[in-house]
């Protein structure tokens, strides 16, 4: 296990977007071979949390513990771990048992999931039914899910008592959700076309397209929206677009169709889990400072 910031030369890029850990300084901590480090991050100030599922182990700040976990969040400052079959533990003590959860998300304020059944307020055992709940989030002051149905998807919102507040954008199969600065947003991968572009859309009505094949929208987090390791573009790579404007970051090194994850606040932190090294998919977590 190794942290390094990488350097060297770039390839031509759109304007205004910048190689990781080539024009724009990254840390990038690998895992061991196999790992499949960052297939769940979390974020809290300068401090994350990694699952490496291939390897049953937890890494936090770069170090890798013993505890298992698929899906890694912070409830307040407690650490939750999701491992498999549902078991939650909380600062490692088991605590809940939710084998169905397709989804999971955590805040200051609730740790929810998205089951068969709906959206459930797993520490306050609480279930609102919703059919067709893909992903959630949590905002500063609501819920976040995308509902995927015959008529298709769109990102909707709850109360933390579980009151809907409706519909607030378009979204698409295998969309992610998220809130920054105040708006929230809903993905459209675009996975039924190979050369997908995806998108991103707000509650306000804007939108960010991708480029062919980078089905963005697939991850949303951190302030940015990502899809996965596009092979269509030139060169190659995945790119990570902000929701608020700015420098668009890219990683020119992935498999293809590799599933990705944000999370951050003061810092962006992303998860490559097929990221190779090693000769193998060690997978990665990659910090940006903002």
């Amino acid at each position: 296990m190794f942290a390094l910031v990488l350097l060297g030369c770039a390839a031509p890029l759109l304007p205004n977007e910048k190689v990781l850990g080539v024009e724009q300084v990254a840390a990038f901590t690998f895992g061991g071979p196999g790992d499949h480090l960052g297939a769940s991050v979390a974020a809290r100030g300068e401090r994350w949390l990694a699952s490496a599922p291939g390897s049953g182990r937890t890494w936090r700040d770069g170090e890798a513990g013993d505890a298992p976990s698929v899906w890694v969040g912070w409830l307040g400052e407690s650490e939750v771990l999701v491992s498999g079959g549902g078991r939650v533990t909380v600062d490692g003590v088991a605590r809940y048992t939710l084998a169905d959860a397709t989804a999971w998300a955590a805040s200051a304020d609730a740790l929810i999931a998205a089951t068969p059944a709906g959206l459930v307020f797993v520490d306050q055992e609480r279930v609102v039914p919703v059919e067709g709940l893909e992903s959630v989030a949590l905002g500063v002051d609501r819920v976040l899910g995308l509902v995927c149905g015959s008529d298709g998807c769109a990102g909707y919102a709850w109360s933390f008592e579980g009151v809907s507040l409706g519909p607030y954008a378009t979204g698409g199969e295998g969309g992610a959700v998220g809130e920054w600065a105040g708006q929230a947003w809903a993905g459209a991968p675009a996975w039924d076309d190979p050369e997908g572009a995806g998108e991103v859309c707000a509650e306000d009505g804007a939108c960010l397209a991708g480029l062919p094949g980078d089905h963005l929208g697939a991850a949303i987090g951190g302030g940015y929206a990502a899809g996965t390791f596009n092979k269509w573009v030139v060169p190659p790579r995945a790119r990570f677009v902000p929701l608020d404007g700015g420098t668009v970051y890219s990683l020119e090194a992935g498999a293809e169709l590799q599933p990705l994850v944000l999370a951050g606040d003061d810092v962006l932190v992303i998860g490559a889990p097929y990221m190779a090294a090693h000769g193998e998919p060690s997978g990665a977590v990659i910090q940006v400072p903002r």
